[in-house]
């Protein structure tokens, strides 16, 4: 019988063999794009969901770190904690920083990243709700908006109206067909131009409407037609439009139906026909002005507030202009024509206004 012979290998013979073997490397994961998609369910619960691109690596999980108790307020921009686990034979490089993680939305904005080799922690602030779409939505949803205007008050004041689905706007001015500054982003319908009318010329606006990765087409309004006088006036406006526009509210536009303004000194209501101001008592303004915080308004013989409208009074007219606030120390334009309502309010007449721009017996602005 042939004997098998045992040839003994010393130990450290046997373990310089292995290390002429050395183990595979990981392969570098140097940067990661991570594709975020929320929506809003019906109870306004946020759901959110995110998919990574790069090889050898995956989302793992995903967390709000923000939720409020109740609702989601149209404002607060949600955040969220993302974990990327890396496959095997994969590790995240030691140098891998926020700047190199790529996001598939730009009003997403990551704030932080830590990391092992083997998991990395994203922190992403997302875009606010107002911006973020509803699983609810109508796929057919309407995103129009019409009723282009100018204001009579100030004169370089844009309007429009919208559709309820319009999370904001843009819009951009022009003069002469050529666009004057950038183009303006805002939650309201309206946007104060005032200060950009520096030069006679054809002014218009073109505003649309968005929602989420929505748009509506653009769409222009009527062409407002100054000469150097006219635009000087609505220029010299620009102070009184910025107060009033300046905090995002206009009038009855900053008040909710129901709303109170202060226990003591009642409340603004609204129903189909308008405004209209609920004393404590439970009586109301007819026919008659009201201050209210500071404010003179006009309420017409049905008790509701008027807006763009001259008032005559003991001998004198007022004008009450969008959202219904007397106008003060400013310009009006009416069918094309300019007025100048004094530091009471009264419409000046016979007078030279800031010793350039002379007003007749009847108020009109003699160019």
């Amino acid at each position: 019988m042939k004997k098998e012979k045992i040839v003994a290998i010393p130990a450290a013979l046997f373990m310089t063999a292995l290390l002429a073997f050395p183990a595979m490397a990981s392969e570098k994961i140097e940067e990661v794009t991570i594709d975020i998609n929320a929506v809003l369910t019906d109870s306004d619960n946020l759901e959110v969901e995110a998919d990574v691109s790069d090889d050898g690596c995956y989302v793992d999980e995903i967390s709000i770190t923000n939720e409020p108790n109740g609702d989601w307020n149209d404002d607060t921009k949600p955040k969220v904690k993302i974990t990327i686990g890396a496959e095997s034979d994969y590790a995240f490089s030691s140098g891998l920083s926020k700047s190199d993680v790529y996001l598939g939305n730009d009003e997403q904005k990551v704030t932080s990243v830590t990391r092992s080799t083997s998991k990395l922690y994203v922190y992403v602030t997302l875009q606010q709700i107002s911006d973020i779409d509803s699983e609810y939505d109508d796929e057919d949803y309407d995103l129009d908006v019409y009723d282009l205007s100018w204001d009579d008050s100030y004169g370089g004041v844009a309007y429009w109206e919208g559709t309820e689905y319009a999370k904001k706007y843009q819009v951009r001015l022009y003069r002469d067909g050529d666009s004057v500054g950038s183009a303006y982003t805002t939650t309201n319908n309206y946007y104060n131009f005032c200060g950009s009318f520096t030069k006679e010329g054809s002014y218009t606006f073109k505003v649309k409407a968005i929602r989420g990765s929505d748009e509506s087409s653009w769409k222009e309004s009527e062409p407002k037609d100054v000469d150097r006088g006219g635009a000087a006036a609505i220029y010299a406006n620009r102070n009184a439009a910025s107060a009033y526009y300046g905090n995002g509210t206009s009038g009855s536009g900053s008040q909710t139906s129901g709303s109170t303004t202060g226990s003591a000194n009642g409340a603004w209501l609204r129903d189909s026909n308008g405004w209209w101001w609920c004393n404590p008592d439970k009586t109301y303004p007819v026919a008659n002005w009201k201050q209210i915080n500071n404010v003179w308004y006009y309420f017409n013989q049905s008790g509701y507030m008027v807006e763009n409208q001259w008032i005559l009074n003991n001998n004198q007219w007022y004008y009450c202009g969008a959202g219904g606030a007397m106008v003060k120390n400013q310009w009006v334009q009416t069918n094309g024509t300019w007025y100048y309502c004094g530091t009471d309010g009264a419409m000046l007449t016979s007078r030279m206004i800031d010793g350039k721009y002379y007003v007749d017996k009847n108020g009109v602005w003699v160019q």
